[in-house]
């Protein structure tokens, strides 16, 4: 069985749409997945969808008590539970800052189907830019784009990715993609594991035997089929290929994954501190470039002491988080052997610690106590 639906992003013409097939069987998280593979999206914001009155989404029992209502937990409701009828109407729910609203239709139920792998059918047009300010801050980049003498052209074409082109829509491409996350995207229960088997794992001994058996060909087509396997493999071998140059390029780039997350260039923060803290760890990983990382933890806290002093106290969950960051800081302080690090950095982190002198939450006290922790002093 096969559900085809169409989905459609709200209130943006000409049409940003998509007509897609999958196993009713997965959950709603897995549809979640789906959609954003089919639309385009990078899978970087929470989500809902709301379903014949229902809310499914990832439930956060402090919004459950604020919001008063019940959230259905996406990861354990399947699809075909509460969408069953052809022409059912719902509606999915993408970044709740920027608030792209979609509608999806069950257009048709296909019980002569067997093949449970998602599929897109057809489609137009690139999904927006994630973070763009939700419909109007698109519409506003695509008329800044149409015009070759507006002011704020040159800062929409450095931010907005490489390639972007709002017309443009692969199938193809979509569907490579699909092919390549197969296994997550369809009912568990069809998925094929042989439990007398145990689990295989790539040892570094098997690959480094392996790799000495293959020809030189066979290695180039190995490192392109990696670069083409994620935008993360893509970004590490830049930086082992063209080394320094990436580094710093990518740097740029997460600097403003971090500091947008307090202080974006359009509307306000959305202080989404898991993702900012999740864009260090993945910089981290794919350069070990312990400055520029460093870079990104001091940017991280100074724009978390700003975005306090301009709005005023924040919860204790976020001074914790700051503190946390700061530790790490004063760490990679300590462990460098040259003080090298210190002396470049030591005035930005002492200027941390004085500007939150009247903060609440104890934090001043806290950082104060972190940074006597310096051995350099």
């Amino acid at each position: 069985m096969v559900y085809t639906c169409r989905i459609e992003l709200n209130e943006i013409t000409p049409k940003i749409w998509r007509e897609f097939q999958y196993h009713p069987d997965v959950t709603f998280h897995q549809l979640h997945n789906i959609i954003q593979t089919v639309m385009g999206w990078e899978n970087y914001h929470l989500y809902q969808f709301h379903v014949n009155g229902q809310v499914i989404g990832l439930p956060d029992p402090t919004f459950e008590d604020i919001e008063g209502r019940k959230e259905l937990n996406a990861r354990r409701e399947m699809v075909q539970k509460h969408v069953n009828k052809e022409n059912s109407v719902f509606t999915y729910v993408y970044d709740f800052g920027d608030d792209w609203q979609h509608t999806i239709t069950l257009i048709k139920n296909d019980s002569s189907t067997s093949d449970p792998a998602p599929l897109c059918l057809d489609g137009a047009r690139s999904c927006p830019q994630e973070d763009v300010g939700g419909v109007w801050g698109y519409q506003h980049m695509l008329e800044v784009l149409l015009t070759p003498n507006h002011p704020e052209r040159d800062q929409f074409i450095d931010w907005i990715r490489e390639g972007y082109d709002p017309e443009s829509f692969s199938c193809e491409e979509v569907n490579l993609e699909l092919q390549r996350q197969k296994g997550r995207l369809i009912p568990k229960s069809l998925v094929k594991l042989s439990e007398s088997k145990k689990p295989v794992k790539l040892t570094k001994s098997v690959l480094n035997k392996h790799l000495k058996q293959l020809s030189n060909d066979q290695l180039i087509d190995l490192v392109k089929a990696c670069y083409g396997a994620s935008k993360e493999m893509e970004k590490f071998l830049a930086v082992r290929i063209l080394g320094d140059e990436a580094v710093e390029s990518l740097f740029h780039e997460y600097r403003k994954k971090v500091e947008n997350e307090f202080f974006p260039e359009r509307g306000h923060g959305k202080l989404k501190l898991q993702e900012a803290k999740q864009a260090i760890s993945e910089f981290e990983r794919l350069t070990g470039n312990v400055k520029y990382s460093l870079e990104l933890k001091l940017i991280y806290v100074e724009n978390g002491v700003d975005f306090t002093l301009t709005y005023g106290d924040i919860d204790e969950r976020f001074y914790n988080s700051m503190v946390s960051m700061y530790a790490d800081i004063i760490d990679i302080l300590n462990e460098d052997e040259t003080a090298e690090l210190f002396d470049e950095y030591e005035e930005r982190i002492e200027a941390i610690m004085l500007k939150t002198d009247g903060i609440g939450w104890g934090f001043h006290d806290v950082l104060t106590d972190l940074h006597a922790q310096i051995r350099w002093f």
